[in-house]
């Protein structure tokens, strides 16, 4: 999620990455601003009055390995079971059309309306079977879709330091739901590609900006809750509450000079169990992900720039990794 903001002290450069927020004239912004995105490029909210059109694309690769066992041991070194090592590879291609408004000096709304492509690879293999000719390899391809989001961001502060922003994003169920998916049982596979998480979600967030001269410092604190829902599972009606996400970032962007500027930062998430049927499943997870991210901005005119963002995985359930490309018009 990102920012960008102006203090008397910067310099001219700083000065023409943050001008459009804490400014008192009516000027119109240097380039399109983003206070959504501050882990990929700083950015601020839109100015009154104007609209913004933001058009992206995000490829994401993740892979794993996974060795599962069905049996009981009788020895420490002598089981009985089966043995089935899986290996998956999944490509996911995300487009997106963002509107931003400038409702009041410091009031943004937001409307996203993403669509999913994916392309997962999965083979597995018993390994007592041995056969190379044994191993079921199985793709996925498809696409559709996404969960369209709409968003409300507030600037409480102008005058004084840090500045701090105030959002609130709700997360609808319009893409294709995991349990909407037909599954393969004898591989337990998806039989489709899901686009989306099938469940309604509201996440409140508070982002801090501290410029400091020839830098702007930020962090980002926020919160989704996801709405319980029925869904059916193995012809059974169950209710479903998935794990609430926690999240934390921060990091630093820096002006190079007054049309290039870059970021740097990291990320962690805390997935929380989810439950079926008020219950935690002996196998719920409690998930812990991990980014690096790099991010960098050009302004290619003054109403348009181009930003390109990067980041690496550094726990075991991130994606590996993660390349996006957002074009933003101001209007």
């Amino acid at each position: 999620m990102l920012i960008k903001y102006k203090s008397v002290a910067f310099l001219p450069v700083i000065l023409s990455l943050f001008q459009p927020v804490l400014a008192e004239d009516k000027d119109e912004a240097k380039r399109p601003q983003s206070v959504s995105d501050i882990i990929e490029r700083p950015g601020v909210l839109t100015p009154k009055g104007k609209f913004a059109v933001d058009t992206s694309i995000s490829y994401t690769q993740n892979s794993s390995n996974k060795v599962s066992v069905v049996g009981y041991t009788i020895l420490p070194t002598l089981l009985v079971g089966r043995i089935e090592v899986s290996d998956s590879d999944r490509t996911t291609i995300t487009t997106g059309l963002t509107m931003r408004y400038g409702l009041t000096r410091s009031t943004e709304l937001e409307l996203r309306l993403p669509y999913v492509y994916r392309n997962d690879q999965v083979s597995t293999r018993p390994i007592q079977d041995g056969a190379e000719a044994n191993t079921i390899n199985t793709t996925l391809d498809g696409g559709g879709l996404g969960d369209i989001e709409f968003a409300l961001r507030q600037q409480l502060n102008f005058n004084t330091t840090p500045y701090w922003v105030a959002g609130f994003i709700v997360k609808s169920d319009t893409g294709k739901s995991p349990y909407d998916v037909e599954v393969d049982s004898s591989t337990n596979t998806f039989l489709d590609v899901p686009t989306g998480s099938g469940f309604w979600s509201v996440e409140p967030s508070i982002s801090m900006i501290f410029p400091s001269d020839p830098a702007v410092i930020y962090s980002s604190l926020s919160y989704i809750y996801n709405f319980k829902d029925d869904v059916e599972i193995s012809n059974q009606q169950v209710e479903v509450d998935l794990g609430d996400t926690i999240s934390l970032s921060g990091g630093f962007g820096f002006a190079i000079n007054p049309d290039f500027s870059f970021s740097v930062g990291l990320s962690h998430k805390t997935i929380l169990k989810s439950k079926v049927n008020g219950v935690e499943n002996d196998d719920a997870k409690l998930l812990q992900l991990d980014s690096l991210n790099f991010g960098i901005n050009y302004a290619i005119s003054k109403k348009t720039s181009l930003g390109i963002s990067a980041q690496a995985g550094l726990t075991e359930d991130t994606p590996d990794f993660q390349l996006s490309v957002r074009v933003p018009v101001t209007f």
